[in-house]
């Protein structure tokens, strides 16, 4: 029976317990992990330490623990529904032996998640897999940061969201404040990806020293969360998301895409929708002419591939403004001397404010919340009206023709070569 499991998730508290148990003896002594498995990740949210008289067999180099214990005992944590993460014993050796071996391959048939474990002043874990042994890597939580939230969604949601990765598309004003927050959350891992360098302009809503500016702002703030957050894994990419392979996503629970480009946000839809990743879609926009503001809000959207309607579904394709976005400023500037043009192909600039970001990143960040420890129900599509205080779930439908998630996809992507595109798209915006 091959197991794959990615990573055993340990409090520190239960490490400690674990370490004092094993350590003083001069017999050979076990103790086991109990907890859950989620997304290949072994989480361990209790500890069983025998007794000296639970022993059946205890010498230097073997063990054996009365069977009326494990019966009483692991019946106990099977209804909390939880099973045997690892088993840990004190071992001279610094691989597993043949007996250990073989004893792991019984205990995978009863409990197919269990790694074996050993210490000898370090700990080594072990799974069956590929037809060999294989080390797993575990990763310590110290939960004492998190007392305030564990108090929201227990040790277990804490855990789960200290074994997660998110990886965010865009790491702009919006996607900024998610991911700080996420670090100040002890988000496992994340996966910054974003071409641009900063602009003096971006300091009004993302709170960067001015050191930064003309630097690129998935480095900049993956550094600056390694600063501050050490126990947060990063990757940063300096590259647009079409330049990056599939694979770096596979490792992804939840891919929040939040560029300010249509463009940008198909293509992180169908990715999503690609490997099969839930996605989070945030969005923010405003209309103000002569200090009068006619709107002023935003959403979030929640994919699911193969449940909930995707993107697509609820924004129709503009074929025009995805050229306006993907064509150069070299191609810009020739294509409006050619034909006489001056704003059809200028990509107006936003109005942008903290205060709407902040209220719209929260938004997100409580469904990413909820996706990862399952407290609440998730909300598939929330919009927000800054102008009359609401907040409000929408019921929406997947697209029976959607270009992404339909059985027959149609989209094409624009070619940026093809003048003839811009000539009709220009005739029929005209006509309009």
């Amino acid at each position: 029976m091959d197991q794959n499991i990615e990573k055993l998730i340990i409090p520190k508290e239960i490490i400690e317990k674990a370490e004092e148990a094993l350590k003083n003896s001069k017999e050979e002594s076990i103790v086991f992990l109990f907890g859950k498995n989620k997304n290949g990740k072994n989480i361990a949210t209790d500890i069983l330490i025998p007794s000296e008289n639970d022993y059946e067999i205890r010498t230097c180099a073997h063990v054996a623990i009365r069977k009326e214990f494990i019966a009483k005992e692991f019946q106990k944590f099977k209804k909390e529904n939880k099973t045997q993460v690892a088993t840990i014993h004190s071992h001279p050796l610094n691989d597993l032996s043949l007996g250990d071996i073989e004893t792991h391959k019984k205990v995978i048939k009863f409990y197919p998640y269990q790694l074996s474990g050993i210490y000898n002043g370090n700990f080594s874990f072990y799974q069956f897999k590929n037809g060999k042994i294989e080390n797993v890597p575990y990763k310590i939580i110290d939960l004492r940061r998190f007392d305030r939230q564990i108090r929201i969604f227990g040790i277990e949601g804490q855990l789960l969201i200290s074994s997660s990765t998110i990886a965010l598309i865009g790491v702009g004003g919006g996607n900024t404040k998610i991911a700080l927050d996420l670090a100040s959350l002890g988000i496992g891992k994340l996966i910054l990806i974003d071409p641009d360098v900063w602009e003096e302009h971006n300091r009004n809503r993302v709170f960067i020293p001015s050191e930064m500016i003309g630097q690129n702002k998935a480095i900049t703030i993956g550094d600056l969360i390694k600063k501050y957050y050490p126990d947060v894994e990063i990757e940063s990419y300096n590259n647009k998301v079409q330049e990056i392979p599939d694979k770096v996503f596979e490792k992804a629970d939840i891919i929040v895409v939040g560029p300010d480009n249509f463009h940008t946000r198909i293509y992180g839809n169908r990715l999503a929708l690609r490997l099969k990743k839930t996605a989070v879609f945030p969005a923010a926009g405003i209309e103000s002419k002569d200090r009068k503001i006619s709107i002023i809000g935003g959403s979030v959207q929640v994919v699911i591939p193969g449940k909930t309607p995707c993107y697509e579904c609820i924004h129709s394709i503009d074929s025009f403004e995805i050229f306006k976005e993907i064509i150069d400023d070299e191609t810009r500037e020739k294509i409006k001397q050619k034909y006489g043009l001056k704003d059809e192909i200028e990509i107006p600039v936003a109005p942008s404010i903290v205060a709407l970001n902040d209220i719209i990143g929260g938004i997100a960040l409580w469904e990413i919340i909820k996706i990862l420890t399952g407290i609440f129900p998730i909300a598939n599509f929330q919009i927000y009206n800054a102008l009359n205080f609401s907040l409000k779930e929408i019921l929406i439908e997947k697209k029976e023709n959607c270009p992404a998630c339909s059985p027959e996809k149609h989209y094409d992507e624009v070619e940026t070569k093809e003048e003839e595109f811009l000539l009709s798209a220009l005739k029929s915006d005209k006509n309009e």
